[in-house]
């Protein structure tokens, strides 16, 4: 992507609560462009640990984006910027982060602590993007779905309240998306919602979609 194809995406999605369809949109532009990438830079961090674990790297991508979605102004070029390296290289610093978060808080002494201390945090990001209830109920559980599943649901995630139907016109996105209807959407959510129940079932004793069966 351009810098100002970037920077109208960031804009977008930092405008949501005035227009939630698009702002959906270029989110899964932004995801579709940049996840291959930032999946390939999480995974090179970690065999550099000597860690193979595709469930942690996973976990990471999707935390990452759940930070640009929701702090998306965290990011801006510089003014002599050309180009995407630079918005490449602030994600790849975002998921460092939350990897050594996350082996700190899953891996403890069975990773290798020297190698985590030598590669500071970046002063640069705001230390409440990382605060999000999110991590605590998506960590894993997107791992198991396809990529098409695994962004319907997020899609939907990032609009459910309780007690709160999802906005028809996220539906109507989602479908024209993905060239499917109404009812496949929701059977989707519902196969995808009873996979990560049962991840829950296994690994925790919290309940990450209490309206899931």
């Amino acid at each position: 992507m351009t810098k100002e194809e970037i920077e109208d995406i960031l804009l977008v999605i930092s405008d949501r609560s005035d227009n939630e369809k698009e702002a959906v949109e270029a989110f899964a532009a932004l995801y579709r462009g940049y996840s291959k990438f930032l999946y390939s830079v999480v995974s090179a961090s970690l065999k550099q640990r000597g860690i193979y674990d595709e469930h942690l790297a996973d976990t990471v991508l999707n935390n990452t984006f759940f930070i640009v979605y929701e702090k998306p102004l965290s990011f801006s070029f510089p003014s002599d910027a050309s180009g995407d390296q630079k918005f490449k290289a602030w994600l790849a610093t975002v998921a460092k982060n939350e990897l050594k978060r996350l082996l700190l808080e899953f891996y403890d002494n069975t990773v290798q602590m020297d190698v985590l201390a030598s590669e500071p945090v970046d002063e640069g990001i705001p230390d409440d993007v990382f605060d999000s209830v999110n991590y605590k109920i998506l960590d894993g559980a997107l791992s198991a779905l396809s990529e098409r599943d695994r962004h319907i649901l997020m899609t939907l995630y990032l609009y459910h309240e309780k007690d709160k139907n999802t906005p028809s016109n996220v539906y109507s996105m989602l479908c024209k998306m993905y060239n499917t209807t109404n009812a496949n959407i929701r059977k989707i959510k519902e196969r995808s919602e009873k996979k990560i129940v049962e991840y829950f079932s296994k690994y925790s004793q919290l309940t990450p979609l209490k309206h899931a069966k």
